[in-house]
């Protein structure tokens, strides 16, 4: 029916949000829009021969809004198509909110949950920024530093660095110009280095994979041991597009291509010659390695991993997998078995992905709202605090209260 159909492209117009300005995902928003682009590209001659219906009926709205005769129920008009006026919100279905249980980044500025503002001492803009249990680690242009929880100043770690935290909170891995190095940001001896090793100045820190520093490059992805010896040797794998670490020392989850354009999820262990690919867990539509960094992110124990796809933003079961893929490991290999969800939350256009704790995930999308997904599939509107403004970001946290 033509009247469906109008109904449907109008609530799909009217539910689509401008994108805030927000420097931290512009060029996640960019690269989104461009896919979105050539997804509705052939939807554009249709959108075009409504458009003059469409635009007949709020004209006819505006016109009839000074007359009290009756209209014809027959007539395609705004009010028989879509009703007297009425409010948008009155139309949409309110969520259940909470309050926001993670710390966030505002300009040069740390929002605290418990309603502090701290300005931070910076060179440059903050770049990137995380929560430990004794403060926050936070990196500028030129210095990665510690804001200890008792002090106001900021102890220095390094100059200017990719860095990675561990999944306790208690050490930071640090390229500083092709030194590597593992310093510790807890306890009385915070800021004293355990462990460093040359490596290429392009092998950047992006996870711990128990005493392991998993590092990237365009090469792919390769692992050094912080534990003695502690001389980095070269071992990439190509083959692997990410890799989440672990708290323990056994396995981590990797992202390999599978057949078409699915994306699969991996066990990952640690050889002499470097990271080997284990058991497929499962196949599905997950984001590629360049986006992966803001829009994945694994569960502080280890057990779920949270990834923004085109559908939603998805809880994987990541022991579920592992029991399927091992019961179907006789299977002919040309099977792709599906991810085992926990939980699938209706989300769009996220930006970024940040747990709050073990049940509980954090979706910034890019209209500068955070909802959160639980690993029942309940979908809540997290509430900000009510002076932010745009360009705001979630700070991740590792460690104790999780």
């Amino acid at each position: 029916m033509l009247e469906d159909e109008l109904r449907e492209m109008f609530a799909a117009r009217a539910q689509t949000l401008p994108a805030a300005a927000d420097p931290a995902g512009r060029a996640i928003r960019t690269a989104r829009r461009t896919t979105r682009r050539r997804r509705t590209a052939t939807g554009t001659m249709t959108v075009f021969a409504f458009a003059t219906v469409l635009g007949g009926a709020v004209a006819a709205q505006g016109l009839g809004a000074a007359t009290t005769t009756a209209t014809d129920p027959n007539r395609v008009t705004f009010q028989n198509l879509y009703g007297a006026d009425q409010p948008v919100a009155a139309r949409q279905t309110q969520l259940p909110t909470m309050e926001l249980p993670v710390d966030l980044l505002v300009g040069q500025q740390l929002w605290t949950t418990d309603g502090q503002r701290v300005d931070l001492v910076h060179e440059g803009d903050v770049a990137m920024i995380a929560k430990v249990p004794d403060g926050w680690v936070y990196s500028d242009a030129n210095t990665v530093r510690l804001l200890p929880n008792s002090a106001s100043e900021p102890l220095r770690l390094s100059g200017q660095a990719e860095w990675a935290v561990s999944h306790d909170g208690s050490r930071v891995a640090t390229n500083d110009q092709g030194t590597m190095a593992v310093t510790k940001v807890s306890g009385g001896d915070r800021g004293t280095t355990v462990a460093s090793s040359p490596v290429p100045d392009a092998a950047a820190p992006v996870t711990f994979f128990g005493e392991r520093v998993v590092v990237s490059s365009e090469k792919g992805f390769d692992y050094w041991s912080a534990a003695a010896p502690s001389q980095y040797t070269e071992t990439w794998n190509a083959d692997l597009l990410a890799v989440f670490g672990s708290l323990g020392a056994n396995v981590a989850i990797g992202i390999v291509r599978g057949e078409g354009d699915l994306l699969c999820l991996v066990d990952v262990t640690a050889v002499k010659k470097g990271l080997k690919i284990g058991a497929r867990l499962g196949c599905g539509d997950l984001v590629g390695r360049a986006l992966v960094k803001l829009h994945a992110a694994l569960s502080p124990d280890g057990g779920l991993l949270a990834v923004a796809t085109p559908s939603g933003l998805q809880m994987i079961d990541l022991d579920k997998s592992r029991i399927n893929a091992a019961a179907s490991k006789d299977k002919e290999q040309a099977q792709v078995e599906a991810l085992v969800l926990q939980a699938d939350c209706p989300i769009a256009a996220v930006d970024a992905v940040v747990w709050s704790d073990n049940r509980t995930v954090l979706a910034q999308t890019d209209s500068d709202g955070i909802f959160a997904c639980r690993n029942d599939g309940t979908k809540l509107q997290v509430t900000l605090p009510p002076d932010v403004q745009p360009g705001w970001t979630m700070i991740p946290s590792y460690g104790a209260g999780k």
